[in-house]
């Protein structure tokens, strides 16, 4: 069974083979917005950007990058996906937007 550590909220999280890891993050109470877009988000859609994390390690227990987020995430390093867009397929490390500059 996977693992998912969030460094920020310090918790780690036993889930399932293909689970969502913007999914994962809500529903164990993982901050995964800055604050104003906690209301304001494409509620897992890939479409504002909003629930990014920064894979520190793992990155390749992910499925591959979406379209959408080779588009949104242009120009950033290659280490930070789409939460939205991931699916956990083995245990990963992240630290999500809430704690990101």
């Amino acid at each position: 069974m996977p693992r998912v550590e969030f460094l920020n909220a310090a918790k780690q999280i036993d889930c399932g083979q293909y689970a969502n890891l913007r999914k994962v993050a809500l529903l164990h109470d993982v901050p995964v917005y800055k604050p104003l877009h906690e209301k304001f988000n494409c509620h897992g859609n890939g479409l504002c950007g909003t629930c990014l994390v920064e894979v520190v390690e793992g990155a390749e227990n992910l499925s591959p990058k979406t379209k959408r987020e080779l588009l949104k995430l242009n120009g950033q390093p290659p280490n930070r996906r789409l939460s939205c867009q991931c699916q956990v397929l083995g245990d990963v490390i992240c630290i999500t937007a809430a704690a990101l500059d």
